[in-house]
């Protein structure tokens, strides 16, 4: 498994590195700092040091007293912080100095004691105490500074009664002084130990500082992100992440928010799609299954229409024969009146039998119809009114409901008269003991057909008899011959329109009829 650092544990680790190196930094030059006034400091002691000598010695040698002097160097050089003390004329000979084996020896020009003199255009006049100082090393080998100071031709001192000094003469010697600085060594040092172990603490108390404060305002809202994250993925697009201050971190979760929102849509409008297509591709597959019944009843019905008119025709003149002499029979007084009865029963069966056959022929005439513009209320009214004077619909009560705006269709009248006619009997066969019957004209969905809907009150259809109630001959009638809605299915079809039927079992049916708009 991959090792995993966390974000906290980066940020605090680059941030303490790169405190660290500050404070290197810091401490490099604060420690430069320091020595440079350490060094000044030392510089200022040894300048006092060398004025007060310079001045002994010019009270001393007034009074020619050079033992004096001498002496009082040497306790000056005994003190702790006293490297060395010597005195060094004007030709660079060492005169006194606190190394006794010193005394008497010649420091050349380009010495470091003789530089600032022998470098200035004017002898010990224009440099400054940290000019004349510079480190150097002991013989011991500790650090030290070493302060070169000129010993000026005083007015006196020309005048001197013990000695002589000429006019032309500046300088009359060096007082060279070196003061140790491993006292301000130990005190740097000191100094430093102190820093560094000061800067450990603060880097500690920084970082963890710095760590609080990361895992309040950057952490805590990062997991709050992940695991925000997490629900998404899992498709819970209701939770949100709550908004924690009004900087960056507060604009990403405003943002995720957003997304999560639109994410929420997207999953919505695709699964109101999915649906949506899923109920389309049935309802598609469901007109696929309607135009293939249609086409398979209308193949059915062209190939029974043609076996139609071949039986009718074929059986049409032995009927009118029998129904001829028949009729002859019931009229001759030869025969006897017991068998009259059953002349009268061959005259019904052949003028039955005649009925059907008419019904034969007229389904298997393919005759065009002769389509007219109607207004479809006005047509309804005439069969309404015709079935208003029937006894048999005088416990039916017939509603209409028709939609206002209605545009004219474009059917043949004749046919579509018979196909109403048709419709309303066998809603009045399954009405026998009363009802209602209700008649509703509106437009399709589409705009492209006037549907009416004839709707009884009757028992309705059994569901096993639905597919087959347009095919021919198909009745459940004792007397009916099953050819009624046959035929206006292929008088609605052959108009341009539909035919439908929708069972509501136990509370009636309802036919659909749906005719094409008039051009």
């Amino acid at each position: 498994m991959k090792m995993r650092i966390s974000l906290i544990a980066k940020l605090t680790f680059a941030t303490s590195l790169i405190l660290l190196v500050f404070m290197g930094i810091l401490d490099s030059i604060n420690l430069k700092n320091v020595r440079k006034v350490m060094v000044d400091y030392a510089t200022s002691n040894a300048e006092e040091v060398a004025n007060i000598i310079n001045q002994s010695a010019y009270d001393t040698m007034m009074k020619n007293d050079k033992d004096g002097l001498y002496r009082m160097i040497r306790r000056i050089s005994e003190s702790n912080n006293i490297e060395h003390i010597r005195l060094i004329d004007q030709k660079g000979k060492v005169v006194f100095s606190n190394v006794t084996g010193e005394i008497g020896s010649v420091i050349g020009k380009h010495a470091d004691e003789c530089i600032m003199c022998h470098n200035s255009l004017r002898p010990g006049e224009s440099t400054s105490p940290l000019n004349r100082s510079r480190i150097v090393t002991t013989r011991s080998g500790r650090e030290a500074l070493g302060f070169t100071k000129a010993i000026f031709n005083q007015p006196a001192c020309i005048t001197a009664s013990c000695h002589f000094h000429g006019n032309n003469e500046t300088v009359l010697g060096l007082l060279d002084i070196s003061i140790s600085l491993e006292m301000l060594r130990q005190k740097s040092h000191e100094y430093r130990l102190e820093f560094v172990v000061l800067a450990c603490v603060l880097l500690v108390m920084i970082g963890v500082l710095i760590t609080i404060l990361i895992y309040r305002l950057v952490d805590v809202p990062v997991q709050n992100l992940v695991r925000h994250s997490a629900l998404v993925a899992r498709g819970d697009f209701v939770s949100r992440v709550s908004v924690s201050g009004n900087d960056e971190l507060g604009d990403l979760s405003e943002a995720i928010n957003r997304m999560t929102i639109s994410l929420g849509t997207a999953d919505r409008e695709l699964k109101e799609w999915a649906d949506s297509l899923e109920n389309k591709v049935e309802e598609r597959s469901r007109d696929i299954m309607r135009m293939e019944e249609q086409l398979r009843r209308s193949e059915k019905l062209a190939s029974l229409g043609t076996l139609s008119a071949g039986v009718a025709h074929e059986i049409n003149n032995p009927l009118t024969g029998i129904l001829l002499f028949a009729s002859i029979l019931k009229g001759d007084k030869r025969l006897h009146p017991e068998l009259l009865p059953d002349v009268q029963r061959v005259i019904s069966e052949t003028e039955r039998c005649a009925g059907i056959v008419k019904d034969l022929l007229e389904f298997s005439r393919e005759s065009s119809p002769q389509k007219e513009n109607i207004i479809l209320d006005v047509f309804l009214d005439e069969i309404v009114t015709f079935f208003h004077k029937q006894p048999d619909f005088n416990r039916i009560v017939i509603s209409k409901k028709y939609a206002k705006n209605i545009p004219q269709v474009s059917v043949d009248p004749n046919q579509i008269r018979q196909v109403f006619l048709n419709l309303v009997i066998n809603a009045g066969h399954a009405m026998s003991q009363g009802g209602n019957l209700e008649i509703e004209t509106y437009l399709s969905d589409k705009g492209e057909y006037v549907c009416i809907d004839i709707k009884d009150s009757g028992g309705g259809i059994p569901e096993e008899h639905l597919e087959r109630i347009f095919d021919p001959f198909f009745t459940t009638k004792s007397e009916g011959t099953g050819l009624g809605l046959s035929i206006s299915f292929g008088i609605i079809e052959s108009n341009g329109g539909k035919i439908e039927v929708k069972n509501r079992l136990g509370d009636g049916a309802t036919f659909t009829v749906m005719l094409p708009l008039s051009t």
